[in-house]
């Protein structure tokens, strides 16, 4: 069926011949979606799952660390696509792990960087 094919459950909530094409297709866990009369969308945020279902999800692997999760495409065909991004003022992006955080404290010039140089060598006619 339209459902099954794709690997969704199907419903039909009332049997009788008098109403039709009530039926729906819900997606599997972890994704969700939900439609009448044809296959559902499914989607799942990766970012923000945390069901042992969800073998793809985060899980606490950028937020663990102090970096942020972003899930660019949460259609649940595009899996493993999310991203740890590194706080600022430091820098670095990793895909499904955690990112490899970097700064350089000659070069940043952030007001939340407490332990950058900012001109303390130039300042001084030196090299940082």
């Amino acid at each position: 069926g339209a459902c099954t094919d794709v690997g969704q459950a199907c419903h039909d909530p009332d049997h009788s011949a008098a109403v039709l094409r009530d039926w729906t297709c819900t997606c599997p866990l972890p994704s969700v979606g939900v439609a009448t009369a044809q296959a559902a969308v499914c989607m799942i945020d990766e970012c923000e799952e945390e069901s042992a279902n969800c073998t793809s999800c985060e899980k606490g692997a950028c937020s663990s660390v102090g970096q942020t999760c972003n899930d660019p495409d949460t259609s649940a065909a595009k899996l493993r696509d999310w991203t740890c991004t590194c706080p600022p003022p430091s820098v670095g992006e990793a895909t499904a792990q955690a990112a490899v955080c970097t700064i350089d404290e000659c070069t940043e010039t952030s007001t939340d960087c407490t332990t950058c140089a900012k001109g303390t060598c130039s300042n001084e006619g030196q090299a940082c």
